[in-house]
């Protein structure tokens, strides 16, 4: 039997509760016209959504690799790479819809900009959600 530690549903719940908020959040900016008063508002989505992504991938990788699999995996790359890719989707689909270019500035430097924050969520989901050995 999986150690409970090594259990799917912490990070897939947590990740569905946290893109779930960001949802929400992302509605009202938009309903209200938020995005295009305040030009840094997308910084603290992209990390939030980055996050969300990261806990996904967790529980992806809880499944994927069971057990003592798990700890051995480079889970930290998976992590980064998974939302490094939706964070690519999310810019694609940006690009396709001329989203980024509405709220002015300079493309690349906010594709980027985007982008880091995206992985520092990710990052930041694998550091709360790795497990680690205690000391006894």
């Amino acid at each position: 039997m999986t150690p409970e530690i090594y259990s799917w549903k912490k990070p897939f719940f947590s990740a569905a509760a946290c893109l779930f908020v960001l949802l929400i959040l992302n509605d009202v900016a938009v309903q209200l016209a938020l995005y295009w008063g305040y030009k840094w508002l997308d910084i603290p989505f992209h990390f939030i959504g980055g996050f969300g992504v990261g806990l996904a991938s967790i529980g992806l990788l809880r499944i994927a690799f069971p057990g003592e699999k798990y700890i051995n995996s480079p889970q930290l790359l998976y992590t980064v790479l998974l939302t490094l890719f939706v964070g690519a989707s999310w810019e694609a689909v940006e690009t396709y819809y001329d989203v980024s270019v509405l709220f002015g500035g300079n493309f690349w430097f906010d594709t980027y900009k985007d982008l880091l924050m995206d992985t520092l969520g990710g990052i930041l989901s694998y550091i709360c959600f790795h497990p680690r050995k205690k000391n006894l």
